[in-house]
């Protein structure tokens, strides 16, 4: 009886001490990552918000996508189906790592949501034209647009860019996107620039995984193309 009182007890010390996630992110350690949100979201004016609106939204997201594909398209003519649906299929499943397996495990509130932050920063938030604020999902860390932005546009300026004369163009484009794009979840007070960091390295790793695989197979189709 003594061992279960104890082994009780022991538990739920446990429960009390072990820090949730929330107040994680809320400690020292993440310090400047909240001051350098502050700072970007703080610096706001009503013609930046209507630009952030339009870079953050989806309708750029489908364009961005669309003439990176019409270009493969361009370039590659008969093979760019298979290039597309490479790209499509690796940057789905880094979407799906990020939103499916990391948001609700690390479970970081957005600033937009996290109403104890709220007590010590007023978070700009934009309006939509219903009225209502633009606050985006619950979780931020990872961001997902961070993750389908890098790992599209590395694959894309993987394929693309040997078979391009202005290279330098072709990255200032599909590049420049991308890191607007991630400045303005930042400036629209969605996401933590720790989590752009995060769908940056998760980016890096799921390219680079796709890039492997695909220098694998083809080596290997050449070598049974070879014999």
């Amino acid at each position: 009886m003594e061992t279960q009182n104890f082994a009780s007890l022991f538990c739920f010390n446990c429960s009390i001490n072990k820090p949730t996630m929330t107040e994680f992110f809320h400690g020292p350690a993440f310090d400047w990552d909240k001051h350098l949100f502050q700072f970007i979201n703080s610096h706001h004016n009503p013609f930046w918000d209507k630009v952030m609106w339009v870079i953050t939204s989806a309708q750029l997201g489908v364009v961005f996508f669309l003439l990176l594909s019409l270009l493969t398209i361009y370039l590659y003519r008969k093979q760019s189906w298979k290039i597309l649906l490479f790209i499509a299929a690796v940057t789905l499943l880094g979407d799906a790592v990020g939103a499916r397996i990391l948001k609700p495990t690390v479970q970081r509130l957005r600033p937009s949501h996290d109403e104890e932050y709220h007590g010590t920063y007023q978070v700009h938030l934009l309006q939509k034209r219903d009225g209502t604020c633009y606050r985006g999902g619950r979780y931020s860390c990872p961001s997902n647009h961070a993750i389908n932005y890098l790992t599209s546009s590395l694959l894309f300026f993987f394929f693309l860019s040997p078979k391009v004369r202005r290279r330098w163009a072709l990255a200032l484009f599909v590049f420049g996107i991308t890191l607007l794009t991630c400045y303005s979840r930042i400036y629209v007070g969605v996401h933590y620039p720790f989590d752009i960091l995060c769908g940056w390295l998760i980016a890096f790793l799921m390219a680079g995984m796709g890039i492997w695989i695909y220098k694998a197979y083809k080596e290997r189709h050449q070598d049974s193309t070879a014999r």
